[in-house]
């Protein structure tokens, strides 16, 4: 059976998690430490990531801002 193309919904998501993940790396920064400079837990932010359609759109800049992404990279993940 021929591999199925993911939804452009899901491909979007992926993108985002692996800037997320990427720069996360970079900064050497943990879940926790990203958690404490958004709203609500670590775990809350851990379902974000997981599910990056759930983000608002000010919790996605305030991530960018915290983890130095680019604006080129910002760009990708909207």
């Amino acid at each position: 059976m021929p591999k199925v193309k993911p939804p452009q919904m899901e491909e979007k998501n992926r993108m985002v998690r692996s800037i997320i993940a990427k720069h996360k790396e970079l900064e050497g920064l943990k879940d926790k430490d990203i958690a404490k400079r958004l709203p609500g837990t670590t775990q809350t932010f851990q379902n974000k990531f997981k599910r990056p359609e759930t983000f608002t759109l000010w919790e996605l800049r305030l991530v960018c801002d915290i983890l130095k992404i680019p604006v080129e990279e910002r760009g990708l993940m909207l």
